[in-house]
């Protein structure tokens, strides 16, 4: 947990946490069922991304989610109102976790250890330093210019520092204070809280150690003379007739005692005489070798060799531990305490076991006890000095809270319904198993069936119907999709589960009413019904924004499967939105699923020209284009579009020709 503030964003999905009051002074952005969207929940979600992203539109996306969660969490309470007790177990079990994430990521990185208090008393006192104060009166205090109050308050507080600072050096002093100021931070902890870890010695220690006494010899040694010289033969020659210890004693330097496998003083490792001498043994010349350090060459005489000796107990002590700790953590009573604070209990065995038993099984191995303690008191000592500093009532920190506890009420409703049974009865799930096992389900048992039958219970006919109009020539010689729906089932099942949980959800939305207060914010709640949304749809497109749009009428598409009129309406609005915005081939799917899905419709002979147009004009598939354009002339010859369509036709048969002689008539033609 050194790093802290590496880990604060992923840690916003990891804890499931309880607390639904809002930062003093706090204003309602929405009402939400019994609730509200609060302002410290948008300067929070400010707060953790750059600077550069804190205005309100960066955020709006952000915040929308926080809305919609929100409204899924209050569904939950409604319907499972019996897990309070589990999601406040939860917060208990988590609050020094974020109290030691605001502090460090909040007071001590953002702030530069400075509460947001002192921030804004500093603002308040030095006002005619910030001309532009506007950012003030927009709903976030704090998040939009925290880090320049911060670094002024800090070097106001540190004037040898500040008559340094200039325009060109300031963001690295800043940048180097700031570690200066994480980096040092649990030291001072320590020291100021007396935090002492207790000297824990491995069990069994000493019993190892004399079960093993392989594991703790000595290194076998050697006492050597030697003699070198740059130049292998002058070596030879210098070592001529030499055949006694006396004798080359007399030009030889006694070195000091060797140990096998460590380097030789002067001459540094030498692995080619370790083996040199475990073959000659003692009172024998070696060759002429070269040292692989120096590039010399030598001769050493082995005047003898001191074998492993059983290192003894209080020399061997430190590397017994070494060896038991290597093999994985030695069991501990979970009530050892591990660290104190001012002499008393501060972290205990239990506490790093139920520490570790979160951590996921493929990376346990790396959460060794060191670790797992050295994260709680990391954890608990920032989590201590956060309450002392009156942190657990920042607003960062109550929207933070307010936010984790929507995720895990949310995550009840998901796991409990939208993942599993989509809302159907136990009986109906059944029922239908019995019937498609066979086809359908098998060799999967009915447990492990659920979600699939869920799912196959809720694909509405026009998801079929569909898929079959838009890809019949991948169904054979199928004639319709009644035909072949477990086909097409298992074709679309895995696209069709997103959808049926936002039809879900959107039904179980209905419960909890939402209201937007403030509507600079940019927060948009999209209706409930058909006339709403589509009034929603439209109006986001004569403003011309078309991705808003798009979302939207994909929305009636989802919710309203039954809803013929929905439906074409929809397809036809999509296809002329894909076509604007560039996704030709999806605009083509959509003037082709027209014509299949509703081909006795007075309006149909639109899709078939607006299909033969953008095959034509935007895909240049000219061939696909005129198939589309002589089906609209067959079926219906006197549309308003026909005598349109034949120039299209002819334009195409001819190669472009026909436009290429009205363009020239038209810029030949005189003025009026």
């Amino acid at each position: 947990m050194r790093r802290i503030s590496t880990i604060f964003v992923i840690a916003v999905s990891l804890f499931a946490l309880f607390g639904c009051s809002s930062a003093p002074q706090d204003k309602a952005i929405a009402k939400i069922g019994n609730t509200s969207l609060f302002t410290s929940d948008a300067e929070f979600l400010a707060s953790i991304k750059p600077e550069a992203y804190r205005d309100k539109k960066s955020i709006a996306a952000d915040l929308q989610q926080t809305a919609e969660t929100r409204r899924t969490a209050e569904v939950a309470r409604l319907m499972f109102a019996g897990e309070q007790n589990s999601v406040q177990k939860n917060l208990t079990e988590e609050e020094n976790s974020r109290l030691a994430q605001v502090y460090s990521f909040f007071y001590l990185q953002a702030n530069l250890g400075q509460t947001n208090k002192a921030l804004l008393d500093f603002y308040k006192k030095n006002k005619s330093r910030y001309p532009d104060s506007s950012l003030l009166s927009n709903g976030m205090q704090l998040a939009s210019f925290r880090e320049k109050l911060a670094e002024d308050l800090f070097l106001s507080e540190t004037p040898t520092l500040a008559a340094v600072v200039n325009d060109s050096n300031k963001a690295a002093i800043i940048d180097s204070c700031r570690r200066a100021i994480f980096n040092s931070e649990l030291d001072k902890l320590k020291k100021a809280y007396k935090v002492e870890l207790v000297k824990i010695e491995p069990p069994g220690a000493e019993e190892y150690y004399k079960t093993h006494p392989e594991e703790f010899q000595t290194k076998t040694e050697y006492k050597l003379l030697s003699f070198s010289d740059a130049d292998s033969s002058v070596l030879a020659g210098k070592i001529k007739g030499i055949s006694t210890r006396d004798e080359f004693a007399k030009i030889a330097t006694e070195l000091p005692l060797a140990k096998q496998g460590h380097a030789i003083v002067g001459i540094g490792m030498f692995p080619s005489l370790d083996a040199e001498i475990s073959n000659l043994g003692t009172k024998k010349f070696t060759s002429i070798l070269r040292a692989p350090d120096t590039q010399a060459y030598y001769v050493f005489y082995v005047d003898s060799i001191i074998p492993p000796q059983l290192k003894p107990w209080d020399r061997a002590k430190n590397l017994t531990k070494s060896i038991l700790e290597g093999k994985g953590d030695f069991p501990l009573d979970s009530s050892v305490v591990l660290a104190t604070m001012g002499g008393k209990p501060f972290v205990t065995e239990k506490e790093v076991l139920e520490l570790q038993a979160k951590i996921p099984p493929n990376r346990r191995a790396f959460f060794r006890r060191e670790a797992a303690l050295n994260n709680l008191i990391e954890r608990n000592l920032y989590a201590k000095a956060a309450k002392e500093k009156g942190l657990d009532k920042s607003y960062e920190y109550i929207a933070w809270t307010r936010q984790l506890t929507d995720q895990a009420y949310a995550r009840i409703l998901m796991d409990s319904l939208l993942t599993n049974t989509l809302g159907i009865p136990e009986d109906s799930l059944k029922a239908a198993y019995e019937a498609e096992k066979d086809s359908l389900f098998l060799p999967k048992s009915y447990e492990d069936s659920k979600l699939d039958i869920a799912v196959w219970l809720r694909i509405p006919d026009m998801s079929y119907k569909r898929e079959f109009a838009l890809n019949k020539q991948y169904y054979g010689e199928a004639d319709s999709w009644e035909s072949i729906k477990r086909t097409l089932y298992k074709n679309i099942r895995y696209r069709e589960f997103s959808g049926i949980q936002e039809r879900e959800l959107a039904n179980l939305h209905k419960k909890v009413p939402v209201a937007v207060i403030d509507t600079s914010w940019g927060l948009e709640f999209a209706a409930s019904d058909f006339a709403g949304i589509m009034a929603q749809a439209k109006a986001q497109y004569d403003s011309r924004e078309l991705q808003k749009a798009k979302a939207l009428w994909e929305k009636v598409r989802v919710l309203f499967p039954q809803n013929d009129s929905a439906q074409k309406t929809a397809s036809f609005e999509l296809a002329n939105i894909y076509q604007e915005i560039g996704s030709y081939s999806a605009s083509v799917n959509e003037y082709k699923a027209i014509t299949v899905l509703w081909a006795n419709d007075p309006d149909v002979y639109k899709a078939y020209f607006m299909q033969g147009f953008v095959l034509s004009e935007y895909e240049k598939k000219d061939s696909l284009a005129l198939i589309a354009f002589e089906e609209l002339l067959k079926k219906f010859p006197n549309s308003e579009l026909s005598g349109d369509a034949k120039i299209m036709v002819e334009n195409i048969k001819s190669g472009g020709k026909v436009f290429e002689e009205l363009i020239k008539k038209i810029e030949n033609s005189p003025e009026e």
